[in-house]
């Protein structure tokens, strides 16, 4: 049995089809700013799953309404288990790539999707969230 695999890229990246052939049986997470439309992809995915929070952490008081909700951090980690469960390769995507899709990339090799093994910066509070809904936190 293959493994799927999990890759995380930024919006261009999606609009423009720079990632990996996700295959037929895909899934696509799409996390945009609140005021950015949520972009075409050039490849069809099986299914896509969006969500609109900033790349900002708890310790960001300023722009604390930004974080990532508990719901939001359920509803990834949901699709992500559902994802792993049915042997589905996932592309993640942010603004650039790097800190909220790069965190739910991490968090997805944890629970045992392939690493496409890019440079990543998880945005710490999406980790921390996904993790926690998903029991990985250390005891």
């Amino acid at each position: 049995m293959v493994m799927p695999w999990i890759e995380h890229v930024g919006l261009k990246e999606i609009k423009e089809g720079f990632h990996h052939d996700p295959g037929p049986n895909s899934m696509l997470i799409q996390i945009v700013d609140y005021m950015t439309d949520f972009p075409r992809s050039k490849y069809q995915f099986k299914e896509t799953r969006k969500y609109k929070f900033l790349d900002v952490e708890e310790e960001d008081e300023l722009l604390y309404d930004g974080v990532i909700s508990d719901e939001d951090a359920a509803h990834i980690a949901q699709a992500l288990r559902h994802a792993f469960e049915n042997s589905m390769n996932v592309v993640v995507h942010c603004h650039m790539g790097v800190s909220r899709s790069g965190a739910v990339a991490e968090v997805g090799t944890m629970i045992g999707f392939a690493d496409v093994g890019k440079f990543r910066v998880p945005n710490q509070t999406v980790k921390r969230k996904l993790m926690r809904e998903l029991n990985l936190m250390p005891l």
